[in-house]
C-alpha cells in the first residue's frame, strides 16, 4: 500500500513539475514579445541580453532603454555638460 501512495505522489508531483514549466515558458515567452526600447521602440537582437539595457522608473512604470540610445542619451549629456563648463 505504501508504494502505491508514494507513486501516486510522485506521479502527481511530476504532472505538477511539468505544468509549471509549460506555463512558465508560455509566459515567459510572451514577457519577451513585449520587450521593447522606449525611446527608439527596437526589440532585443538574437542573443541579445536586456541585462545590459538601461531601467528608468517612474512611479509604477519601468522603462527600457537599449544600449545603443543609452550611450547616445550619455554622449549628448556630456557635450551638454562640456559647453556649460565653457559658458561658465
Amino acid at each position: 500500500m505504501g508504494s502505491f501512495a508514494r507513486k501516486m505522489k510522485r506521479k502527481q508531483l511530476v504532472a505538477a513539475r511539468k505544468k509549471f514549466m509549460k506555463d512558465f515558458k508560455r509566459s515567459m515567452a510572451n514577457f519577451k514579445k513585449q520587450v521593447v526600447c522606449s525611446k527608439c521602440g527596437r526589440e532585443p537582437r538574437q542573443g541579445e541580453k536586456i541585462d545590459d539595457w538601461h531601467i528608468d522608473k517612474y512611479s509604477e512604470k519601468i522603462d527600457l532603454i537599449c544600449t545603443d540610445c543609452y550611450t547616445e542619451e550619455e554622449s549628448e549629456d556630456i557635450v551638454e555638460e562640456i559647453a556649460k563648463d565653457i559658458i561658465i
